[in-house]
């Protein structure tokens, strides 16, 4: 979050898929002010109990209506969202030299423990994220994080993706 910040100094924020608000109020604490962009009504009603402006639709279909952004972020649910439209969405929202950050948090039990999770998740929800993201750190999200890093790409409108484990 403070890289994210200290890399994007205007204030203006959007947050695509705010969920239950925990990045934005991150966000809003380092003087920003955020826009959520929401597709689930329930998760819209609880950011905004927590004082957050919230926008209910999927993201590839919001309207910008003509304004602009400092950052476009997206903690812990670009997944939802379609690679290639929501680059080309966020590209259409930021200002010049604005900058898409979309981030998630990998868990990192110990080898024993992680294969355990894996085995059960295999065999309870097979296709599910959480089925694969108990492997090593390395791997953990690299699916989720290669579909957007294609998709950025392949809109041309943003530089090389950068990862980073943190």
């Amino acid at each position: 979050m403070e890289r994210i910040v200290a890399e994007s100094p205007r204030p203006d924020f959007l947050d695509v898929g705010i969920g239950t608000g925990i990045a934005a109020r991150q966000f809003l604490a380092a003087g920003r002010k955020v826009l959520g962009v929401e597709v689930d009504a329930r998760m819209a009603e609880w950011a905004r109990q927590r004082g957050l402006d919230v926008e209910m639709m999927a993201f590839e279909a919001w309207d910008p209506a003509s304004r602009q952004f400092d950052a476009v972020v997206s903690g812990q649910a670009w997944h939802w969202v379609d690679p290639v439209a929501g680059a080309a969405k966020a590209a259409e929202a930021l200002r010049p030299g604005g900058r898409l950050a979309v981030f998630w948090n990998a868990g990192h039990p110990s080898p024993d423990l992680a294969e355990a999770f894996s085995a059960v998740y295999r065999r309870v929800i097979p296709d599910s994220l959480a089925s694969r993201q108990w492997t090593t750190v390395s791997d953990a999200y690299s699916v989720l994080s290669g579909r957007a890093a294609d998709g950025i790409r392949d809109v041309g409108a943003f530089g090389e993706p950068e990862r980073k484990l943190h």
